[in-house]
């Protein structure tokens, strides 16, 4: 009996171990620069923030919040997002990152050297200027569970802000 109780708990650390996720593509330090695509200019001030899901083996589809963090690009348009240290990682699936950027819309991240990972090589992110109100109106900025609003207010607060600024409701 003995030894299926350490056989089972043997297979269960491993099992647990197998699901957790390491390395500097899931915990960070996340970098980049973010610029116009049109003029190659910096864009300070635009927000950034990396979220994670936990997604448990399951029959039906279920994730679950496991964190959130943010930042603000500076005058360079450049950002880092610290490297975090977790200890109980299962099933927490690898990270998104999101920018917000009022009047732009974000284009593929380029990675040097080519075939790197985007945010922990060298990574631009060039953003594509809304020209339009309609076409603003139109852009919807990313949906944030409720769960992470208070991990990533800034970034919450300015999309709120930038919706409620252009008044979209009120388009003829």
């Amino acid at each position: 009996m003995a030894v299926l109780t350490r056989r089972l708990l043997l297979t269960l650390v491993v099992m647990i171990t197998a699901a957790c996720r390491s390395g500097p593509e899931q915990w960070g330090p996340f970098r980049g620069q973010v610029i116009d695509a049109e003029t190659g200019r910096p864009i300070a001030g635009a927000h950034v923030m990396v979220l994670w899901i936990r997604e448990p083996p399951s029959l039906h589809f279920s994730q679950w919040f496991y964190d959130a963090q943010e930042t603000v690009t500076g005058d360079t348009g450049t950002f880092e997002i610290p490297r975090e240290t977790r200890f109980l990682t299962v099933f927490v699936r690898e990270p998104g990152l999101g920018i917000f950027a009022p009047g732009y819309l974000i284009q593929a991240p380029e990675v040097t050297p080519a075939g790197g990972r985007a945010y922990v090589d060298p990574t631009v992110v060039k953003m594509r200027p809304l020209t339009t109100r309609d076409e603003r109106c139109k852009y919807e900025p990313f949906g944030i569970t409720a769960d992470a609003h208070r991990h990533v207010p800034r970034f919450v607060r300015a999309q709120r802000e930038y919706k409620v600024a252009l008044r979209c409701g009120q388009l003829r």
